[in-house]
C-alpha cells in the first residue's frame, strides 16, 4: 500500500434530503482513478466500486445515501499500485426531523478573547445535538454534545472560546437520535457571530444633538481614517441588520451615515468598521453615543392629526350627551317632587277645612 488519499465532502458532509453532494478524493501520488465505497450500511450500486477521477457527485440524496465513505487510488499501468484507504467521511442526511432552535446566550458581538455560549434546544427529545460553523457557505467545524432532557424538550449548551478570528462565522445546529446517527433534523436558523476588537475604533457622531423628539428622525455618522469597506451600527450590543458601504469624504476620512426613524429607540449606540474579505471580523467599537428620546411628536402627519381630532370630537360628543342625560334626570326628578309637594299641600288644606267644619257644628 502507498500513501492514502484524502476524502472530503462539498459543500458539507451534512446534506439536506433531496440535495446533491460532491465527494472529492485527492492525492499527491500519480493515481489516475479512484474508487469510492460505502463502509457501513447497505451499499449503493451506482457508487460502490465505480472508478472516477477525483470528484464524484451523487443525489438527490435519500436516507439510503447516509453512511461512512472511504476512497482509494489506483494506477492502471501498475495494477499492484493501490493506495491505502482514505480516512472516513460520514455523510449525514438532514431534514428528517423538525428543526431545533439556536440561541446566543450573550449578544452576538463578541470581543476578541471572550467566550460565547450557544444553546441548541428542541421540543423533541433528541439524544445528540451537533453545532456547525460555516465560512463561505461550507461547514468549517462541527461539535457534538449529548442532549440534556427537561420537561418538554431537550437542549445542549456549546461554549466557544476564548474567541479567535477563526471562531467568527455563521453557526447552525441539528438534533439526532442514537439509533440513527446518520440522520438528523433540519438545520436551525443561523446565528452570525462577529468578533470585535481587530482594528482601530472609528468615531460616531449625531448630525444634531443626541436628543430626538418621539416620532422624529435622526442621522448618525460613523467615520474613520482607516479605509474600511463597511460600517455597522449597534444598539445595546445588538447589531442592526445591514451595514453600509464606506465613502471617502472631502477631508480624506471614510464614513457613512445611518438614518434612524421615525421610531428612534433610546439607548447606547456604537459603530464598527469591517473589510469585505472578512465580514465577520469587526473593529473595536466606537465610543458609545447615548440617544435620548423625549416629548411628543412635533412632526405628526395630517392623518395622525385628523385621527386625533376625530378622537377628541367623539369624546366631546360623548361628554355632551352624558351631561344632557344628567340634566334631564334632574329636571324630571324636580318636576315629580314639585307635583308631589303640591298634592300633599292640597290634601292638608282639605283635611284642615273638614276639621274646622266639624268644630263649628259641635258648637
Amino acid at each position: 500500500y502507498h500513501e492514502k488519499p484524502s476524502l472530503s465532502a462539498w459543500p458539507s458532509h451534512i446534506v439536506p434530503l433531496g440535495q446533491h453532494v460532491e465527494l472529492q478524493c485527492d492525492s499527491h501520488s500519480d493515481y489516475y482513478t479512484f474508487k469510492l465505497y460505502k463502509e457501513l450500511g447497505n451499499p449503493i450500486p451506482p457508487i460502490q466500486g465505480r472508478p472516477f477521477q477525483k470528484k464524484f457527485v451523487f443525489g438527490p440524496v435519500t436516507s439510503e445515501h447516509a453512511g461512512t465513505y472511504r476512497c482509494y487510488g489506483l494506477n492502471y499501468h501498475y495494477p499492484t499500485k493501490i493506495s491505502a484507504n482514505s480516512d472516513p467521511v460520514k455523510i449525514i442526511i438532514s431534514g428528517v426531523y423538525r428543526k431545533p432552535f439556536l440561541l446566543a446566550l450573550q449578544p452576538p458581538l463578541v470581543n476578541l478573547g471572550e467566550k460565547v455560549t450557544l444553546e441548541c434546544r428542541s421540543e423533541i427529545m433528541f439524544d445528540t445535538f451537533v453545532l456547525t460553523s460555516h465560512k463561505t457557505g461550507t461547514i468549517k467545524d462541527s461539535f457534538e454534545l449529548s442532549a440534556e432532557h427537561y420537561h418538554g424538550g431537550s437542549q445542549a449548551n456549546f461554549s466557544i472560546g476564548p474567541m479567535t478570528p477563526d471562531d467568527a462565522g455563521t453557526y447552525t445546529c441539528y438534533g439526532s437520535f442514537n439509533h440513527s446517527p446518520y440522520e438528523c433534523s433540519e438545520s436551525s436558523d443561523p446565528i452570525d457571530i462577529k468578533i470585535t476588537g481587530l482594528y482601530k475604533k472609528p468615531s460616531l457622531s449625531a448630525l444634531m444633538e443626541p436628543v430626538v423628539m418621539s416620532g422624529e428622525n435622526m442621522t448618525l455618522t460613523c467615520f474613520s481614517d482607516l479605509q474600511f469597506d463597511m460600517f455597522h451600527l449597534s444598539r445595546g450590543g445588538v447589531p442592526k441588520e445591514h451595514g453600509l458601504p464606506s465613502v471617502k469624504s472631502h477631508n480624506g476620512t471614510f464614513q457613512d451615515s445611518f438614518h434612524l426613524g421615525p421610531m428612534v429607540q433610546a439607548g447606547n449606540y456604537r459603530c464598527y468598521g469591517s473589510f469585505r474579505n472578512s465580514s465577520h471580523l469587526w473593529s473595536t467599537p466606537s465610543d458609545h453615543l447615548y440617544i435620548l428620546v423625549t416629548g411628543n411628536c412635533t412632526s405628526c402627519t395630517e392623518a395622525d392629526f385628523t385621527t386625533n381630532n376625530r378622537r377628541n370630537l367623539h369624546m366631546l360628543i360623548g361628554l355632551s350627551v352624558t351631561m344632557i342625560l344628567v340634566f334631564l334626570i334632574i329636571l324630571i326628578y324636580s318636576c315629580c317632587s314639585a307635583k308631589k309637594s303640591k298634592s300633599q299641600e292640597q290634601a292638608s288644606e282639605s283635611h284642615l277645612t273638614t276639621v274646622r267644619k266639624q268644630v263649628q257644628r259641635s258648637r
